[in-house]
């Protein structure tokens, strides 16, 4: 294995990774406000 084939899979490796805690990080990022369940107005009043 050379080592432009291993810096190429290293780097893939890293990408994948940050993907990975990014889409993560997305998906638990809570909206504000309370989603809806307390029978609240969903409408903002401008």
């Amino acid at each position: 294995m050379n080592a432009s084939l291993q810096t190429a899979i290293a780097l893939t490796l890293v990408v994948l990774t940050a993907i990975g805690f990014i889409y993560r990080w997305w998906k638990g990022h809570k909206k504000p406000g309370c989603g809806g369940g307390c029978g609240c107005s969903s409408k903002k009043k401008f």
